[in-house]
């Protein structure tokens, strides 16, 4: 059963591949992907990721965006326990609310 929804801007190639990770990752069957515009909020920019909580229907951003999805694919876990560390934390927050400028691609 799914458990959260990751939305994703259609046209950022950074966040298509992230978005094939979580579906690799995800052996649970827990997280869905969309190209939608979240109900309620503003059109997403480049990079920017929000996940839905299919459970209660919030929605969450940066950091907190980043922990509900690894909570729910087993492979993340490990991150969970870095997660309080305070440069990381900000480095998954800066990841999820759009740290692309016009030119979103994957660091090579």
């Amino acid at each position: 059963m799914k458990t959260v929804r990751v939305y994703r801007n259609p046209d950022c190639p950074k966040c298509a591949a992230y978005a094939r990770w979580h579906e690799r990752l995800d052996w649970q069957n827990r997280v869905e992907t969309s190209t939608a515009t979240p109900q309620g909020h503003a059109p997403l920019r480049l990079g920017e990721v929000v996940v839905e909580d299919l459970r209660d229907f919030t929605l969450h951003e940066g950091a907190e965006a980043f922990a509900l999805l690894a909570r729910q694919v087993p492979a993340y876990w490990p991150l969970l326990a870095l997660l309080p560390l305070p440069s990381l934390r900000r480095r998954a927050d800066r990841e999820m609310r759009g740290a692309c400028d016009t030119t979103c691609e994957l660091p090579s």
